[in-house]
């Protein structure tokens, strides 16, 4: 398999049929490749069956059309003609970044209960076992859904010989809400999103043959959220079988590490919201799904230390992680993974393009941000260590660069890729780290660029918006590819070393890609000491 070829799409048929467990889906050609969008894997899920775990899909009969997308997890979807002109530019900006420039219309996913829904584009209908890459969408566990990958992924593809499934699920107050400690019937109410995941790669599991792919050789692939559920996955021992390899792209922290008492905490915050007294709480059940995610407006998705509506775990199909730290699961040790994140992940959330060195001092002692209580242990003693550190590691970084990396190396989307790491190295776990160092432009910030957070995920896919990333593209998605077919991403193009406890091996993805031993050495030395989210240093 050589770096950047192409050639394997063949699909002819420009209305191709399916045959699945359910019946016959009809979807179409694009580019040579087969497309079905928004095919069933689970029954519905509102009325009786909110907050429940769901139920295969049923069959049907006749010719299913899979030409258009099925509905998306219950969320906010932006309107972009109600956006003033310049904010409508700087979304858009992000949306061409995220889409390599392919046009998608969002207006064609409509929010639903009932969204249980997944897509797969193939380059063949035959029995050729090709890899199969499940991505698992972004949004934290508050919104996104699948539709842009499974329109971005045709060059992937061609070029890899792939087949690419994107999965819809529910989401926020819909997927994770815990009721466990009102009715013990919602014993499972708060990981309803990763059961929603299972069934997916169940059905995966018993179609995908039909689709030309291998359900032996099942990857998945997520990003910030994504990455989240993906480790939650590796956290339930029921996953084994379903999955092979597993690839977190900025999106790492502990699993199953909220609380009842926490998943409690936030169902009794969207019942105040609600202004339903805790003892009539069963109103949940019937509110209108409008009312019930208009409790979940304002939260921030990226916090400090977790993000909204992670799952609660119920101890018996996700087991509790009485620790809160990086853990492996013993039935999912077995799976190779490959972890990272870019190293300015959060730099937009605390950007100021016009910070000087002095007030950049200031601003890691004041911490006014809430996102700065990750590196709390700041102090006048101590600051100048800190910034000296990040500053050595780059000397030709600004100011503004250097908060950016400082915050988001000590937050979970940044830093918790090597605590994830280890903490699969330290039993033995094949595991690959990397971080992409690459510079993307900045939505909306004039000539400023950075590393920031899920600009990586579409060159993966081989969706290119700056030309200058398209050397970069090839390289991740080749190594991605390399991994998904043999469970090693080292290719002679890209050598790739192992993560392990003794050699840290990481790869740095840039204009050019190298893997470095321990280049954050000294970094992840001083956020031991300044940062809870290296808890005291146990990884470094």
């Amino acid at each position: 398999m050589k770096c950047g070829e192409k050639g394997f799409s063949s699909v002819k048929d420009t209305a191709p049929i399916v045959k699945t467990g359910n019946g016959l889906i009809r979807g179409f050609c694009r580019n040579q490749n087969a497309v079905f969008l928004g095919i069933p894997y689970g029954d519905r899920c509102d009325g009786a069956f909110r907050f429940k775990e769901a139920q295969p899909a049923r069959d049907w009969d006749g010719v299913l059309d899979c030409t258009k997308y099925g509905a998306i997890a219950m969320q906010d979807v932006m309107d972009m003609d109600l956006l003033p002109e310049p904010v409508r530019k700087v979304v858009q900006d992000y949306a061409d970044v995220f889409t390599g420039g392919i046009p998608f219309d969002k207006k064609q996913e409509k929010p639903n209960e009932n969204c249980l829904h997944l897509n797969v584009v193939t380059p063949g209908i035959d029995d050729q076992k090709r890899p199969v890459l499940v991505y698992i969408h972004g949004g934290g566990y508050m919104s996104g859904s699948g539709g842009v990958t499974a329109a971005i992924c045709d060059r992937l593809i061609d070029e890899k010989d792939l087949v690419v499934v994107t999965v819809n699920h529910r989401l926020n107050a819909f997927g994770s809400l815990y009721l466990g400690d009102f009715d013990a019937e919602f014993a499972q109410s708060g990981i309803v999103t990763q059961l929603d995941l299972v069934l997916a790669l169940k059905w995966i599991q018993e179609n995908i043959s039909a689709f030309g792919g291998d359900p032996d050789s099942v990857t998945l692939i997520g990003e910030s959220g994504g990455g989240m559920k993906i480790h939650h996955l590796l956290s339930m021992p029921e996953c084994k079988g379903l999955f092979h390899r597993a690839i977190m792209i900025s999106g790492s922290i502990p699993a199953a590490a909220k609380t009842k008492q926490q998943g409690t905490a936030e169902t009794l915050a969207v019942l105040e919201k609600l202004g339903i007294p805790k003892e009539d709480w069963r109103k949940l059940l019937t509110i209108p799904a409008q009312e019930l995610l208009a409790a979940t407006r304002g939260l921030e998705l990226i916090q400090p230390n977790s993000t909204p509506f992670m799952p609660t775990a119920d101890g018996v199909r996700m087991p509790a992680n009485e620790t809160g730290c990086f853990h492996v699961c013993p039935e999912m040790a077995h799976i190779p993974v490959i972890i990272g994140s870019s190293e300015e992940e959060i730099a937009t959330n605390v950007l100021n393009p016009m910070l000087t060195w002095d007030g950049l001092r200031d601003v890691l002692l004041k911490r006014e941000n809430p996102l700065l209580q990750v590196v709390s242990g700041i102090t006048e003693e101590n600051v100048d260590a800190v910034i000296r550190i990040f500053r050595e590691k780059d000397d030709i970084k600004a100011p503004w660069q250097i908060l950016g990396q400082i915050v988001s190396t000590a937050h979970f989307l940044g830093g918790g890729s090597y605590l994830a790491a280890i903490a699969r190295a330290q039993e033995g776990c094949k595991v690959w780290h990397y971080t992409t160092t690459f510079d993307t432009p900045v939505p909306g910030a004039g000539v400023l660029s950075c590393a920031w957070h899920t600009a990586d995920l579409p060159l993966a896919f081989r969706a290119v918006y700056h030309a200058h990333g398209e050397d970069l593209s090839k390289t991740i998605a080749h190594s991605f590819a390399a991994f998904a077919r043999t469970g090693d991403p080292n290719t002679a193009e890209n050598p790739w070393k192992p993560f392990t406890v003794d050699h840290k091996e990481t790869m740095l993805f840039d204009l050019t890609a190298v893997c470095v031993n321990a280049p954050y050495r000294d970094i992840y030395h001083i956020l031991s000491s300044v940062s809870p989210t290296f808890k005291g240093g146990f990884a470094v």
